[in-house]
């Protein structure tokens, strides 16, 4: 009974495998890359359709976009002070960091009663904590906060190139 059994199975499967070989062959795929011939005026065109509803949404994004002059971003606050002559440390902090680090940006922000000085435009959080780490020698106090912060640069060699770095 058993050998009967294994018989039919070893049957079975030599059926099925001929079988499984046999139908993948016989698969017609022209169906797949079936191409328009004869849309040929609009190839490569998109076109769509929206209500004017959305389009006059669209534009009013658009004019917002265009008088936005920052995003969220983040920057190194370097020190936070207030009292009497707070704004003379802050613009003196301001001026020493200027000569020490010449290419980044210094800024001196005003939320009462402190007067903060923050640098950088970093886009990213982890732009920012690598720049920290190269100043943590001189200002073991500063930290990353997120803040509005300025459009970087781009020169046009770098899009023409497309080496966009923040």
């Amino acid at each position: 009974m058993i050998k009967i059994i294994v018989r039919f199975v070893l049957l079975f499967a030599i059926v099925a495998t001929y079988t499984g070989i046999n139908a993948q062959e016989d698969i017609n795929t022209n169906f797949l890359y079936k191409r328009n011939n004869y849309i040929t005026d609009t190839l490569g065109m998109v076109v769509y359709h929206q209500s004017e509803q959305i389009e006059s949404i669209l534009k009013k994004n658009i004019v917002v976009n265009k008088t936005k002059k920052s995003f969220r971003g983040y920057r190194i606050q370097i020190l936070s002070v207030s009292g009497v002559n707070s704004k003379d440390k802050a613009n003196k902090e301001k001026a020493e960091l200027l000569m020490d680090y010449p290419g980044i940006h210094v800024y001196v922000v005003y939320n009462s009663p402190y007067f903060k000085v923050r640098i950088g435009d970093f886009i990213s959080k982890l732009d920012a904590l690598y720049f920290m780490q190269s100043i943590l020698k001189d200002y073991p106090f500063a930290f990353v906060v997120a803040d509005d912060i300025n459009y970087p640069y781009i020169e046009k060699d770098q899009i023409d190139k497309n080496e966009i770095k923040p």
